[in-house]
C-alpha cells in the first residue's frame, strides 16, 4: 500500500471514530427514552385496569338509557332539578340514598339550619327499625310514637344492609308520607366501592344481605355497584313520578362542588351549612355486626 493511500485510510478511520463518539450519546437518549415510555405505558395501564370495570360498566349503563330513549344517566343527578320546584322546600326530609353517600353531611346541613334532624338513630331506636315495624304493621312508615314522629330530617334511614329499608321498602315510603321531600345522592361509583371497602366490613355486609336489586352474593365489585344503584335510582324516579304535585326529589352529587349552594337554592338554608363536620357522637360510632342483628 502507498503511502499517501494508507494515510487515507488511517485519516478516514478516526473520522469515523469521531462520527460514532458524537453520536453515542444521541443512541443513549433514545434508549432512555424508550424505557421511560415502556414504563409510563405500564403504569398506565395499571391504572386503566384499576378504573376500567366502573368506565366500562358507567358506559354501557348510559348506552343502555340511549336505547332506552332515557334523557338522564341513572348514575348522575337530573340536571336544573332544584330549579323546578318552589324554594325553600318544606320537611320533612328523607334521603333515600345510601350508606357512605353524604348522610352524615346531610345531617349537620339540617341540623345547622335549625330542623329536628335525625341520622339512623330515632331515639333510642334505628330509624330502620321503626320505619319497617310500622309498614308491617300496616301502619304509615313514620307513624311509631316516639320513634319517627316530628322530625324535620332523616338524613339515614336505613339500619346498614342488613335494613335497607330505603330499597326494600320504597313504594310503601313514598306512598305513606304524603308531601315529603325525598333527597336521592350520588358520588362516583368507584369512591363509593373504596369508601364501604375501608369502612370495616361495610362492603361484605352489603354482598351477604338479601337486598331488593342486589341478591345475597352479588356486590363484589363496582361493576354489581354501579348496576344495582342504577336500577335503585331508576326505580326511585319512577315512585315519586307516581304522585305528580305531592313530593319533591332533590337530587344531589355530594363530591360537586357547587352542592353547597345547591343545597341552599333548594331548602333554604346557607351554603356554608354543607360541610360542617358532625360532631354527634353516634354518628362516629361504628356499628358491630352483633348490635345489628339485635332487635331492642
Amino acid at each position: 500500500m502507498s503511502k499517501p493511500q494508507q494515510n487515507r485510510n488511517e485519516l478516514m478511520s478516526v473520522k469515523f471514530a469521531r462520527n460514532a463518539k458524537a453520536k453515542l450519546p444521541m443512541s443513549l437518549v433514545v434508549i432512555f427514552l424508550m424505557l421511560f415510555l415502556l414504563r409510563s405505558s405500564e403504569q398506565n395501564i395499571q391504572i386503566f385496569n384499576d378504573n376500567a370495570v366502573v368506565a366500562v360498566a358507567e358506559k354501557v349503563v348510559e348506552s343502555k338509557d340511549d336505547i332506552e330513549g332515557e334523557s338522564e344517566s341513572c348514575l348522575r343527578p337530573r340536571r336544573n332539578s332544584n330549579a323546578a320546584v318552589k324554594s325553600p322546600l318544606k320537611p320533612p326530609f328523607i334521603n333515600l340514598g345510601m350508606p357512605k353517600m353524604g348522610s352524615t353531611s346531610l345531617h349537620s346541613y339540617f341540623d345547622c339550619g335549625g330542623y329536628k334532624s335525625v341520622h339512623w338513630k330515632c331515639g333510642k331506636r334505628y330509624c330502620g327499625e321503626c320505619i319497617e315495624d310500622a309498614i308491617q304493621a300496616g301502619s304509615s312508615p313514620l307513624s311509631t310514637s316516639k320513634c319517627t314522629k316530628n322530625f324535620g330530617s332523616y338524613a339515614q334511614i336505613d339500619r346498614g344492609p342488613e335494613h335497607l329499608v330505603q330499597v326494600n321498602y320504597l313504594n310503601e315510603i313514598v306512598r305513606g308520607v304524603p308531601n315529603a321531600t325525598f333527597i336521592l345522592t350520588f358520588r362516583n361509583m368507584t369512591n363509593w366501592y373504596k369508601s364501604m371497602s375501608n369502612f370495616n366490613n361495610l362492603r361484605q355486609r352489603f354482598e351477604a344481605a338479601n337486598i331488593t336489586g342486589l341478591p345475597r352474593g352479588v356486590g363484589r365489585n363496582v361493576s354489581e355497584f354501579s348496576h344495582f344503584y342504577c336500577e335503585y335510582v331508576k326505580r326511585v324516579r319512577e315512585e315519586v313520578a307516581k304522585y305528580p304535585g305531592r313530593h319533591e326529589l332533590i337530587e344531589i352529587d355530594i363530591e360537586d362542588p357547587t352542592v353547597g349552594w345547591q343545597m341552599e337554592e333548594a331548602f333554604g338554608t346557607s351554603h356554608t351549612c354543607w360541610g360542617k363536620k358532625n360532631t354527634a357522637k353516634h354518628n362516629d360510632t361504628v356499628i358491630s355486626v352483633e348490635e345489628l342483628q339485635r332487635r331492642d
